[in-house]
């Protein structure tokens, strides 16, 4: 069975989140606080395999380093929408907090579906908070799907498009062709925030009621 645990991290409170089957682990937006993420795999007696990324605010990613220098091989996998601007852009430079990643080595530039440790996902585009934004879908070996949504979707909102880069007529399309794949029972997991379910989004969520035009 694929089972999954979420750490508040950073003051923004970003949800990084560790995704496994058996010991092979995914590290889902490792925001900050690289200590506990590590304490949290080593507890659990996992093994990561992989770093997904949802998108590239610093705030998502500003653990990566730290993560890189005891895993130097793990593979990070952010679109290539993303990975043009995210390790350069002025907006990911935020100390005392956040300090500016490097680029990694291992960046991969998915492509729909990502498979590593026994672990398959489907990777939804889902540009709007950032160009290249993506969800994280999990159908395999769990009781209901899970999506890793980043700053995309949250509990009765959205992400933010008022930052370089974002768009609000993309994000609603994106909003509608994600909730186009996904099933009512889906559990959603944003960046920030509690979890929730599709159908409980599509019931309460004003972005996603079908008379929305915002």
């Amino acid at each position: 069975m694929t089972e999954y645990s979420v750490l508040a991290t950073g003051p923004l409170a970003e949800n990084c989140y560790l995704l496994w089957r058996e010991k092979s682990a995914w590290i889902i937006d490792p925001g900050a606080d690289p200590e506990e993420i590590l304490a949290e795999l080593d507890a659990r007696g996992l093994t990561p395999v992989a770093i997904l990324l949802t998108h590239g605010h610093f705030d998502h990613l500003g653990a990566l380093d730290a993560l890189l220098k005891r895993y130097p091989a793990l593979p990070v996998v952010l679109r290539s929408e993303e990975q043009d601007w995210c390790f350069t852009h002025p907006i990911n430079q935020y100390p005392p907090f956040y300090f500016h990643q490097q680029r990694p080595a291992t960046l991969v530039s998915p492509g729909e579906t990502y498979t590593c440790g026994g672990l398959t996902a489907r990777l939804i585009p889902t540009p709007g908070h950032t160009p290249g934004g993506q969800c994280i879908l999990i159908e395999d070996n769990v009781p209901a799907p899970l999506c890793f949504t980043g700053d995309t979707l949250f509990a009765g909102s959205i992400g933010r498009t008022d930052l370089p880069g974002g768009s609000f007529a993309q994000l609603n399309a994106s909003l509608r062709a994600l909730a186009a794949k996904l099933s009512p029972e889906t559990t959603l997991l944003p960046g920030h925030g509690p979890a929730s379910t599709l159908e409980r989004e599509q019931r309460t969520n004003p972005y996603l009621q079908p008379e929305s035009d915002f």
